[in-house]
């Protein structure tokens, strides 16, 4: 009796061992291949996305990685006008970036003032002057600047522009013909944001994928124990 009791305690070790492993496996697999979760650091997309939130990227909608590289092994998508991705910094490729891509391969990328043109096209920008929906874009938040609705391959989202005396890249002209694999991205808060326009394009390589549920979204201003600070109505929600 007592052999078959050690015995089934050696079974069950080895049971809650063999679940561990694969577990982990399954973890790993996920993370290097289906999804990752990433927070937002800064606010170069708000209104889209506000630091504090936390995001999964997709990293299955363009292709297979060799985990922990750069390495291609399938591709089956690209990139598309609209999309926000994250991707390594070219200029410092240990550094994860979020963006919103304007300009893929072959695009004439044109910026007069706050106005964005793809290949000669004048993207629509129109300005939300409607309260509700700016508290909403803003979760309550205190913001300056403008809210406008932009619309890039009849996918709507918002961006926000400083007001016109603080605004710096609202007051630039810029043109450019993206190379093939790069594309060309910008952050949803246009004015404060670090991205194409000052450093250039994002290889192909460098994406790791399409951000695409905002799975918590915390707010700055409560007390980090409180339920107060989930930002419910973010929370749970798809990234436009």
């Amino acid at each position: 009796a007592k052999s078959t009791k050690n015995s089934d305690h050696a079974n069950g070790f080895q049971d809650l061992v063999r679940t561990l492993v694969w577990s982990i496996v399954a973890l790993v697999f996920i993370r290097s291949f289906v999804f990752e979760s990433f927070k937002i650091p800064s606010s170069s997309m708000v209104p889209t996305l506000h630091i504090g939130d936390h995001i999964f990227v997709s990293k299955f909608d363009y292709g297979l990685s060799i985990p922990f590289t750069q390495m291609e092994i399938f591709r089956w998508s690209v990139p598309k006008r609209g999309d926000v991705i994250v991707f390594l910094y070219p200029k410092d490729p240990s550094l994860h970036y979020v963006k919103r891509v304007v300009g893929v391969p072959g695009d004439k990328i044109e910026f007069k003032g706050r106005e964005l043109y793809i290949n000669g096209q004048k993207v629509l920008l129109q300005k939300v002057v409607d309260a509700e929906e700016i508290d909403e874009a803003y979760s309550g938040e205190p913001m300056d600047g403008e809210l406008y609705k932009e619309e890039i391959d009849g996918r709507t989202h918002w961006v926000r522009f400083l007001p016109a005396e603080q605004a710096g890249f609202s007051k630039m002209k810029q043109v450019d013909v993206i190379p093939p694999d790069q594309f060309f991205v910008v952050g949803d808060n246009r004015d404060q944001s670090y991205d194409s326009r000052s450093w250039g394009y994002v290889a192909r390589e460098n994406i790791k994928g399409r951000a695409r549920m905002m799975w918590l979204s915390l707010k700055t201003r409560d007390d980090w124990i409180s339920f107060r600070r989930v930002a419910w109505t973010r929370s749970g929600t798809l990234i436009q």
